[in-house]
């Protein structure tokens, strides 16, 4: 049996189509190039790629700074400093709340700086509150001791220059705290104060202070400076008292009733001063003097023991 020879290969017939009309590339397959867009890229959004979102600087900045001041407003004397901390944070956080609205970012930091800035600024006032009341209460607890201790353990009674004793009332003996008119007191550092006996005083029609009052006494207080340095009488401050009320200290130019003295006085020098006050009952008077507004103690002279 034989075969007819193999003829020309048969051809592939084309699709058909109309004339004129343009052919259809194939579709793309999925994994060949250019199948889901341009081989360099993805998918591009239509405006372009997105731009990242800028940081708030501010916002960052305030809550930290409220931290700091938080943490340091408890602090004595640092929270001064703490203050100013959190008032920088709760600018800051303002300020950084404001730029959220366009940043669109830190929002939640801003606020977050606002209310600890707020709370450490609260920390800050109650500490000082606190601190200044204890400092109070210490300095006032220092003053009662002081008082406590009386005046006899800064003072001396002095001996005056006629060899008579110092002290003329033996009720007003060294454990007492007030001395009679009289006598003299001398400080560690040599600075003496004296009280001469009180007198009877007739005001002018023109002296001021003499309201309530229908009996007055003059007393004239001495002051010897014995130290090694200038002492300035014009901070000391004289108050009397008679029969437990308060008297009424009297100004009468027109009797030479002007005030204290107001020069230094150097070492080695004296100056006597008179004092008018109206009292109750002038056989029961306490007087205190008091010649410096720290450094020294008050003196009291009295006319009972």
């Amino acid at each position: 049996m034989t075969f007819p020879p193999p003829g020309p290969a048969e051809q592939t017939p084309q699709a058909y189509s109309h004339p004129g009309v343009p052919q259809q590339a194939p579709h793309p397959q999925p994994g060949q190039p250019g199948a889901w867009g341009p081989e360099q890229g993805g998918y591009l959004p239509p405006n372009g790629p997105v731009p990242p979102k800028k940081t708030n600087v501010l916002a960052i900045t305030g809550f930290v700074l409220a931290i700091v001041g938080l943490l340091l407003c408890l602090i004595p004397f640092i929270n001064l400093f703490a203050a100013v901390l959190a008032l920088a944070g709760l600018v800051l956080g303002i300020v950084g709340l404001v730029k959220a609205r366009t940043l669109g970012n830190g929002k939640g930091l801003s606020i977050a700086a606002i209310i600890v800035a707020v709370v450490a600024g609260l920390g800050v006032i109650i500490s000082q509150v606190v601190f200044v009341a204890a400092l109070d209460g210490l300095s006032k607890e220092l003053d009662s001791i002081a008082v406590e201790s009386g005046v006899s353990e800064d003072l001396v009674p002095e001996d005056p220059a006629d060899g008579t004793s110092a002290v003329e009332d033996p009720a007003a003996d060294a454990s007492s705290p007030a001395l009679v008119f009289g006598d003299i007191a001398e400080f560690e550092d040599g600075l003496e104060v004296g009280a001469g006996a009180p007198a009877a005083f007739t005001p002018s029609d023109t002296a001021a202070g003499v309201e309530g009052f229908t009996q007055f006494v003059r007393i004239d207080v001495t002051l010897t400076n014995g130290t090694e340095e200038a002492f300035d009488p014009a901070l000391t401050y004289v108050t009397l008292s008679s029969a437990g009320t308060e008297g009424s200290r009297v100004f009468d130019s027109g009797n030479g009733i002007d005030g204290g003295p107001s020069t230094s006085l150097l070492p080695g020098q004296a100056v006597t001063f008179p004092v008018v006050f109206g009292v109750t009952d002038p056989a029961d008077l306490t007087l205190e003097v008091s010649p410096g507004a720290w450094e020294y103690s008050s003196v009291i002279f009295s006319t009972v023991g």
